[in-house]
């Protein structure tokens, strides 16, 4: 089991801590290549999750296409916002070089 530590914005934090947000969607970065079912998240050093399940995408319109957006933006934007949000969080070529990630993951111990 790996351990990994990623930083989300606090309004996301909410939504994770809640219970409401269930996928973290990212660009495809080198250090996800061995993520698996099992391995741990500890999101912003304070909310432990385990992984239930990765996909890899070549594109976030695609991860939105196949993912409930729901469970990556619990506000549900729709999808042409959600794809916006995305693509103001990652530049196009980033998205080209690496790939998309969508990890699915549950909360570890009783909710906050």
């Amino acid at each position: 089991m790996k351990v990994y530590r990623l930083r989300v914005r606090e309004e996301y934090l909410d939504y994770i801590k809640s219970g409401e947000k269930r996928i973290e969607v990212r660009a495809n970065y080198p250090q996800f290549r061995d993520i698996k079912p099992g391995d741990k998240i500890i999101f912003n050093d304070e909310v432990p999750a385990v992984v239930t399940g990765v996909k890899r995408y070549e594109t976030f319109r695609q991860a939105l296409r196949e993912e409930p957006i729901a469970k990556i933006f619990p506000d549900d934007p729709g999808f042409e916002r959600a794809l916006k949000r995305f693509h103001g969080l990652y530049p196009k070529w980033k998205e080209n070089r690496y790939g998309v990630i969508a990890i699915r993951f549950k909360l570890l111990g009783p909710k906050r």
